[in-house]
């Protein structure tokens, strides 16, 4: 799986728009979002487009419009988020319609077989993982000042 800028700033808008809603009708202006979040304010405008054709962000014109969450939180999958903004959550499809070559025949490959449940486990936990599950923890790491630092971002151990 592979998430372009377009999903990572529209997961950190939707996050936002998750994390400041007080009540269903609380509406932000783009700019704040843009602000709050460092998305390119032309981009965000576009992400928010996509985002509310799909439902899962209104928006209002006018100086006290904005744009808020299209549902409940809780009912909005990361998955959801990403599959509006990017495709397809995995990118394995074209490999599974290849013909497969290994000796017992393409009816026994175990490589496509390995690939499915790849592709169903990687969906279960974007489809099972709620904006408000984000929300939460996000407020969990900020609040009891925990640092994610997965490995790639870590500095090489030395031996």
């Amino acid at each position: 799986m592979k998430i372009s800028t377009r999903g990572e700033y529209g997961l950190r808008a939707m996050l936002y728009l998750a994390m400041q809603q007080k009540h269903g009708d609380d509406l932000l202006q783009a700019s704040e979002i843009s602000e709050a979040q460092d998305i390119p304010s032309h981009y965000l405008k576009q992400i928010l487009s996509r985002l509310r054709a799909a439902g899962l962000v209104k928006s209002s014109r006018g100086p006290q419009g904005g744009h808020g969450l299209g549902r409940d939180p809780a009912t909005i999958s990361v998955g959801e988020i990403i599959t509006v903004l990017e495709g397809p959550l995995t990118s394995v499809d074209a490999i599974l319609d290849l013909p497969c070559h290994i000796r017992v025949g393409p009816q026994h490959c175990v490589i496509k077989e390995f690939l499915v449940e790849v592709k169903r486990e990687v969906e279960a936990i974007l489809h099972n993982r709620s904006l408000a599950d984000l929300a939460s923890r996000q407020k969990v790491l900020v609040d009891d000042k925990i640092i994610v630092q997965p490995r790639i971002m870590r500095p090489p151990q030395r031996s």
